[in-house]
């Protein structure tokens, strides 16, 4: 009855939670996670300069060169016709006020080729030294570029970045000051260097050094006028221009003999290694790398020294430790000899087998009495 009892307590226990669990509602399995969306922006190519930027650069320097350069032309072109067009009015004058027809011949020809030397001068020394320089670096590095970009048309993987290169680095030739350049032009292979070296003394020959003697020549026939209107003599104004044409030939060579230095050395130099390859692999960081391998070479000979004595110091301190201890060991045993010999007890203690024989036989005979 009992059983039966808790036979039925138990079934209905369970039915109520069978329907419990019916009844309550279904929890929703968790939602899984969704992974971070990673957006990266793909870049197919090396950046480079704005399509057109090289061209608005050419542009944009051409109307600087001419800002340097033209005000001067057209002084040039508007006062020496001028003052051509009045010598005879000036012959007269000068004639009138000082007596002396050399005087006045050179007062009338100094009129002319003051105010040519006046335009000339400033306009052949703003090209020669301030525009040359700089468009002509710009074709130094174009021309190295290009090489760059022959090179690389056989390996179609480096060859776009070789384009994007050689356009960032002619803009940024392009946007240089005016004058001397202050970036180099790139040249690292004997082709490079010996195109670059060609350029520039073609350019200090036909170029800086021309102009410079076509403006001498103004200069020159200035200083003889300009001699002749204070002096009136003749030899004295042939001296004049003999010493101007003395500092116009100085001045003239003087880029050219620059300009040959430089090839002759960068051509030597580049002859030591004519193609650098491994130069090119070879990164910053594995030229600090040799540098710093390089520096305790110089110390090699005193560590070795400080570390040997030392070594010889422990060697020498553990043969000592080793006999120290051999002759504590011999100590150690003839002294317990000597104390197994003075105290024979011991040896008693170590061996009683004799005195526990004895008792027992006293006993085993006391038993059979």
């Amino acid at each position: 009855m009992r059983a039966h009892i808790r036979s039925s307590v138990i079934s209905g226990i369970a039915t109520i939670g069978i329907g419990a669990l019916a009844v309550a509602p279904m929890a929703p399995p968790p939602e899984p996670h969704a992974p971070p969306i990673v957006s990266r922006d793909v870049q197919l190519t090396a950046a480079g300069p704005l399509l057109g930027a090289i061209p608005l650069a050419f542009i944009r320097n051409q109307i600087q060169y001419c800002s340097l350069i033209c005000p001067f032309a057209v002084q040039l072109a508007t006062t020496v016709p001028i003052a051509a067009a009045q010598t005879p009015v000036t012959f007269v004058d000068a004639l009138a006020s000082t007596r002396s027809p050399l005087k006045a011949i050179g007062i009338a020809a100094a009129s002319v080729t003051g105010s040519a030397n006046a335009a000339i001068t400033p306009l052949i020394n703003n090209d020669v030294f301030l525009v040359v320089p700089k468009a002509f670096h710009a074709l130094d590095v174009a021309i190295v570029e290009g090489f760059n970009v022959a090179g690389a048309v056989l390996t179609p993987g480096e060859f776009i970045q070789a384009v994007q290169t050689g356009r960032a680095n002619i803009l940024n030739a392009l946007n240089q000051p005016v004058g001397p350049p202050t970036t180099p032009t790139g040249a690292t292979n004997i082709l490079q260097v010996v195109s670059v070296a060609a350029v520039d003394v073609t350019t200090a020959v036909a170029f800086q050094a021309g102009e410079l003697l076509l403006a001498g020549v103004v200069q020159i026939a200035d200083a003889s006028a300009q001699e002749l209107a204070q002096t009136g003599h003749p030899a004295a104004a042939l001296a004049a221009g003999v010493a101007e044409t003395r500092q116009v030939v100085a001045t003239a060579s003087a880029p050219v003999v620059s300009a040959v230095n430089t090839a002759v050395t960068n051509i030597r130099n580049s002859l030591h290694d004519p193609f650098p390859a491994a130069a090119a692999v070879t990164s910053p960081s594995a030229r600090r790398l040799a540098v710093k391998t390089d520096e305790p070479k110089k110390s090699d000979t005193p560590t070795t020294k400080k570390s040997a004595q030392p070594a010889v110091t422990a060697v020498s301190e553990s043969r000592s430790s080793k006999r120290d201890s051999d002759e504590a060991i011999s100590t150690s045993l003839s002294t317990h000899a000597v104390a197994n010999v003075e105290h024979p007890a011991n040896n008693e203690h170590r061996n009683p087998g004799s005195t526990s024989d004895d008792h027992r036989g006293n006993h085993r005979r006391a038993k059979a009495n």
